[in-house]
Formats: structure tokens, sequence, C-alpha cells
């Protein structure tokens, strides 16, 4: 019987030479994507399919409407299909036909120490290879200061992803935003979106969320984020099972507004998604389609509600959270305004947004 090849979350990993095959092999669908004229931003692209079609990262476009795409040392104009900030998620056409795709994988199916291989340009260096490890999963990460840490720019500053990234120790170099990031079936898993530490690990939008975001591009030239109009903070909730999403307010005007949700509800389920934190909420708001349908199971003391509501695009300045006053948890104790689990504000997030 012949055997069958390890999948990237088999426990098994290839040899180095398993590896520089598989980068060879997946080298030509990699290109290099320059915009802009003036100021140039320079990063890396892949294929993913014969027509052309090639995805970045929308850092590497900027506000650009000027790009093109390095194929073999050929400098090509590049039109834009989609470009959107928010996924972090660009897509470009050349012409050039029968252009070797990469395959799209499945990053469902990743775990923390699978290994994981980037293959991208360096700045104004040949297309380079690295390998490491998933380390988690998360929708956050730190910013260090800018300045060394003295003055304005001394403290670390929070940033949010629209849904949860890939996190992997892999090193990355100036110029590799935008590379593909591939199991060892060299099938796409995500696609680099930065580095928190000056280039020692990276964040990777997952495949499905670029997928998502692709479909948008195809249908309407543009993505199209979903809102409902729920604004939700964390809070504690130790008389159940960990849920720890609550409620804050339902925007006047929105589709939550006059479904009878309320202020104080834990929300317990959005679709077939279990919320246990606002990662969840995000994850399940990044997911939902303009004009479809959304259902929330929300629990009010010992009894479910479900409700839903239509999904409608979300605004470019969506209304932030406005508590009138602390939620008291489901316990017998208040919330203690100085205490470190204080409920957290979770970046004004909505339950269809961000």
């Amino acid at each position: 019987m012949a055997a069958t090849p390890a999948r990237a979350n088999d426990v098994f990993q290839p040899t180095s030479n398993e590896v520089n095959v598989l980068v060879e092999r997946i080298k030509p669908s990699v290109v290099k994507v320059r915009s802009g004229d003036k100021f140039i931003l320079a990063g890396t692209g892949f294929f993913i399919d014969d027509r052309g079609t090639v995805l970045t990262s929308s850092s590497v476009i900027g506000d650009n409407t000027s790009v093109r795409v390095v194929v073999n040392g050929v400098e090509l104009e590049a039109k834009i299909l989609g470009n959107d900030p928010r996924s972090g998620l660009a897509m470009l056409r050349v012409s050039y036909d029968e252009s070797p795709s990469l395959p799209l994988g499945h990053a469902g199916d990743l775990k923390t120490n699978n290994g994981v291989i980037v293959v991208g340009y360096p700045m104004n260096l040949p297309i380079s290879s690295s390998e490491g490890q998933v380390s988690g999963f998360d929708i956050s990460y730190l910013v260090p200061p800018k300045d060394g840490g003295t003055g304005k720019e001394s403290v670390s500053t929070l940033e949010r992803f629209a849904t949860t990234h890939i996190h992997a120790n892999v090193p990355i170099s100036p110029g590799q935003v935008g590379s593909p990031l591939l199991d060892h079936q060299g099938e796409v898993v995500g696609i680099v979106a930065t580095s928190p530490d000056s280039g020692r690990t990276l964040y990777a939008l997952p495949v499905e969320a670029m997928q998502k975001i692709i479909a948008d591009f195809n249908q309407y030239g543009r993505a199209r984020h979903g809102w409902v109009g729920v604004n939700v903070l964390q809070g504690p909730d130790t008389n159940h099972d960990g849920r720890t999403v609550r409620v804050v307010q339902a925007v006047p005007g929105t589709p939550a507004s006059k479904s009878g949700i309320e202020r104080g509800d834990t929300v317990l389920r959005i679709d077939e998604r279990e919320i246990y934190r606002p990662a969840d909420v995000l994850d399940a708001s990044f997911f939902s389609h303009v004009g479809g349908n959304m259902t929330v199971v929300v629990r009010r003391d010992e009894d479910l509600f479900s409700y839903n509501f239509p999904v409608i695009e979300r605004p470019l300045n969506p209304v932030p959270a406005t508590p009138e006053a602390p939620i008291t948890p489901m316990t017998s104790a208040p919330v203690t305004p100085s205490s470190p689990t204080d409920p957290i504000m979770v970046n004004h997030t909505v339950l269809a947004s961000h």
C-alpha cells in the first residue's frame, strides 16, 4: 500500500529535503507586488488561479491606485479587483495566461505546534522561505512603543483584528507581508498580515476569512461587512458556564433595536457559533452576510431567548457602546471599578462589527 502524505496536523514533520522540494514547487506562484509612484509600497503576493488573480495584503496597496506585479522579473500592470483594509486583504489581476496557482487549504485543521512555511520576497532580495510552528490563534496583539519607550509612544498599544488570526513562530523580513502561509502539503492556510515584534513572529489572516472576502470582491467589487447594531462588553457570569459577553446597548435604528434584546443579556450563541468571549462575537460578525439573517441566543436571568435579525452593512463609523452604568454580574458580588477583572469594552464591538 502506498504511503499517504502527512497532513499539517500530523505528528510527523517533513525532512529538510522534503521542505526544500516543496518550496521549489511553490516559488513560481509567488510574486512581488509594488504600488504607488512617488512613495512606493512593496510586498509579496501569490496566484490563486490560472487567470492571473493575485492575493496580497491591503497594506501593500494602501491608498494607491497604481499597482504592479513582478512575474519572472517582468513588471506587469495590475488591476485592483478589491482592497479591504479592515480584513487586510487585497486582490489583483494581471494579464498572465495560465498563471501557476497555489491551492487553498483549511486553517480550521491547524493546531498549536503544527508546522507552517512562509515563502516571500524580502526587500530587494531574491525569494526566500522560512519555517516554524503555529503558536496560537488570537484576535488582538500588542504594538510596541515606536520611540523605544519614551515620550508619547511609551506604552504598548493593543490592536485588534476584524477576526481571529493565526499566530506563528515564523520569522519574516520587510517585504514579506502578503506572503502565503502554507502547511506542509503546500496548501495556503493564511496570508501574512503583520509582525508584532519586528519580524520574529507573524500573524496571518486564515484562509476561510480570505475566502469570505474573495467572494465579496467577486460579487460586489468590495468587501461588505455585516452589522446588526448590538454593542457588547466582557463581564463575568460565574453562576453558569464561563460565558462572558454581555449586551450593553441595542443601537437605536438598527435591526436589533426593535427585537427585544436587552441590556445585561448574556450572549450564548450566534447562529451555530457558541459564544464564550468577545473574540467569538467578532468571528461570528466577520462571517455574517449582508442581506442574510443572524440568530442570537441570550440568557436573561435563568431564561433563554432567541432573536433573529436581518444583517445590514456595517457603517463606516459604528456607534460606540455607551453603557449608562456598570452591569451587575450574575453573582452576588457587584463589579468593582478598580478591579483588574472589570468588564472590558471590546473596541465598541457589535454583534456584527468590529
